[in-house]
């Protein structure tokens, strides 16, 4: 159970931190923490700070601001594993300042750019907003969401344990898949410049793909269904320029439901 204790004024002490984010928000604002031990939390305005217990399951830090104008939020603790500041809209954040915050999951809207060179233990990630993302350090990712992103390229060829990737409204023109062979389920909905998917030849264990209303041409479609595995799965192709011509025997001789809706 968490445990909310009082630890002096905010203004005063150090102002270095494992995790540092910025926001402009007003109101009530909240974000989630996972892990263990005690996370000690600066709110940037002058009011108390707050410590609470730590799960696995994440605890939610609360509070209000008066009004709308730029606070730096400070977070400390010795084992910060999960970050979701799905309550608050970021400006900024940093989490490589303390190699001590061992980051398995990070979940954040709001900002453009982020710095995860350091966060090689990271598993899950979700961000939106996001304009650029290097994700070359962080091998060990299984799940992947950048929908909502402003990103024109993505990069995956070193996330070779990729087994869930989202994609959806985004700036994309081009994807290449072809090193992500672990993926079990892949939807890449709704980026209406994507006219490129390569998938290379060995995706064996997809069971859901859903790669509606993008713009794949037939020749695109087809080369997705040759990579399919022999198996039972689903796929929806529905809503893009080459979904009536492309040939959906292909995936259905391996055993796979079409939809092209």
């Amino acid at each position: 159970m968490a445990v909310c204790m009082s630890c002096g004024g905010g203004g005063g002490g150090s102002r270095s931190a494992n995790i540092t984010m910025t926001t402009e928000q007003g109101g009530q604002v909240s974000f989630r923490l996972g892990g263990s031990g005690i996370a000690t939390v600066d709110w940037g305005d002058g009011s108390e700070r707050v410590s609470l217990t730590l799960n696995e399951n994440g605890v939610e830090f609360r509070h209000t601001y008066p009004n709308a104008t730029m606070r730096t939020i400070l977070i400390n603790g010795d084992n910060i594993t999960q970050l979701s500041s799905g309550g608050i809209r970021l400006t900024s954040l940093n989490v490589s300042r303390n190699t001590a915050t061992v980051l398995t999951r990070l979940s954040v809207s709001g900002i453009t750019s982020l710095d995860l060179s350091r966060k090689t233990a990271l598993t899950s990630l979700s961000v939106s907003d996001i304009t650029s993302l290097d994700l070359s350090s962080n091998t060990a990712l299984t799940v992947l969401d950048v929908s909502g992103s402003q990103l024109t390229s993505l990069d995956l060829n070193r996330n070779t344990a990729l087994t869930s990737l989202f994609v959806q409204n985004t700036s994309l023109t081009s994807l290449d898949l072809s090193r992500n062979t672990a993926l079990t389920e892949l939807y890449v909905i709704g980026n209406s410049l994507l006219t490129g998917l390569n998938v290379g030849n060995n995706m064996s264990a997809l069971t859901r793909v859903d790669v509606s209303n993008n713009q794949l041409s037939i020749s695109a479609l087809n080369a997705l269904f040759e990579s399919l595995p022999s198996s039972r799965g689903n796929i929806r192709i529905g809503h893009n320029p080459g979904t009536s011509g492309a040939n959906r025997s292909i995936a259905e001789a391996k055993g796979w439901y079409v939809s092209v809706h």
